[in-house]
């Protein structure tokens, strides 16, 4: 040894090097998740919290309380249906989507593959006839306004999401999830349901608007599972992360191993 590094020694050393900082990266980088994370979690754990009462919601909006959340009914203003629809739940329905599909009979080609007696392969077009469901055409019928505690409001300023529907529910002539208005013929819905729902938004100008984005935030959930779930989720995030983080480190060192080593050693 002359005290001198070979180059074997110096790949050694680069790959080393490269770890540690590909670690380095990862913990900045987490790092910086997890304080966007905490934002979002502090302004849940900070927002009023308010049960589901006129008065107090009233209260809240009126005098520009600011951030709240509030698990609470939510209403359509508007009778939405189409005329097919004759069962309960179409009075629930905020926004509704009807797709319409068609199913015919259809020619079409594929390529096979075959061998002949001295063993050539060879390839051929063949047509063949089949059953096809093509949707032919798209409608929705919305309120343009819903209603909590007896407050209008624009449909538009809440991520609401549609949700498939079973035609039987809806229509008494549909005997399964998908209405059949011949054999060749049918009608497919998704909607907008009405119903309680958690709103995460800031009392503010005398009505109520979006925290964060443009619209409204939506849930399913009760307020407290919300919180529970909004503050569960800087280590969720941060193990998906660690993980994912992992992954693209190993494949790294990886390609830097095979480069220097099998390339050079």
């Amino acid at each position: 040894m002359d005290g001198k590094l070979d180059i074997k020694d110096f790949k050694i050393v680069a790959i080393i090097f490269t770890l540690f900082s590909l670690v380095a990266v990862g913990f900045v980088i987490n790092s910086k998740i997890q304080e966007s994370v905490m934002d979002e979690v502090e302004l849940y754990r900070k927002a009023i919290k308010l049960e589901n009462k006129k008065d107090m919601y009233d209260y809240t909006v009126e005098t520009e309380q600011g951030n709240f959340i509030t698990t609470t009914d939510i209403k359509s203003v508007e009778n939405v249906k189409f005329p097919e629809m004759d069962k309960d739940i179409a009075s629930s329905i905020i926004s509704i989507e009807r797709k319409e599909f068609k199913e015919t009979y259809d020619m079409k080609t594929r390529t096979v593959t075959y061998t002949d007696s001295k063993g050539k392969t060879h390839s051929k077009t063949e047509t063949y006839w089949e059953w096809v469901w093509h949707l032919v055409d798209t409608n929705v019928l919305g309120s343009t306004e819903i209603e909590i505690h007896g407050n209008k409001y624009k449909t538009s300023d809440f991520a609401f999401w549609y949700q498939e529907l079973d035609a039987s529910k809806m229509i008494s002539q549909a005997n399964r999830s998908e209405y059949y208005t011949g054999p060749h013929h049918k009608f497919r819905y998704a909607a907008i349901i009405g119903g309680k729902f958690t709103i995460f938004a800031k009392a503010t100008g005398g009505t109520i608007k979006p925290v964060n984005g443009y619209k409204i935030e939506v849930s399913e959930q009760n307020y407290k599972e919300v919180i529970k779930g909004i503050e569960e989720s800087p280590k969720i995030k941060s193990i998906f992360f660690v993980i994912g983080w992992t992954i693209v480190t190993l494949l790294l060192m990886r390609l830097e191993y095979v480069y220097l080593y099998d390339r050079y050693i």
